[in-house]
């Protein structure tokens, strides 16, 4: 506490407070799209080619990786086919840059995203989203016999 001309006031350690959302994510890095990435843990595994089914498990939200605000439910494994448009632009852009086993922090902006067309009632228009998903496995392909 300080008392400055008789008014009680509270100093805040302000190097403890982050002057911007970006500051936060300054280690992350950043691809042409605007999509931000951080890889939290190493996978060993092998990198899926367009058009591989793939295995991810994952956690969305709306306001940041430490928010309330989840728009999928706990971590699910979702299977879809890389790079065919199945998923929005930032998953397929990020599944492609990494390797099984990995599980990484994403940051995809609303062009990469919903856009401006949301999901009604959950994800509002032009929201930017955060990701924490793993690749899981890469599918074998169904046989065409």
């Amino acid at each position: 506490k300080v008392v400055i001309g008789g008014t009680t006031g509270i100093i805040l350690k302000t190097s403890s407070i982050p002057a911007s959302a970006a500051e936060l994510y300054d280690d992350f890095t950043t691809a042409d799209s605007g999509l931000k990435y951080k890889t939290i843990k190493e996978g060993t595994g092998a990198s899926p080619t367009p058009g591989d089914m793939v295995r991810a498990d994952f956690t969305g939200w709306l306001d940041g990786f430490d928010s309330a605000r989840k728009f999928e439910g706990s971590k699910r494994p979702f299977v879809f086919k890389a790079a065919s448009g199945q998923v929005i632009r930032g998953w397929d852009e990020s599944i492609l840059n990494m390797v099984v086993g990995e599980r990484r922090q994403v940051i995809v902006p609303p062009r990469s995203g919903y856009g401006d067309r949301g999901i009604a009632g959950v994800v509002p228009s032009n929201s930017t989203l955060y990701f924490e998903m793993e690749l899981q496995e890469i599918l074998p392909l169904p046989s065409s016999n």
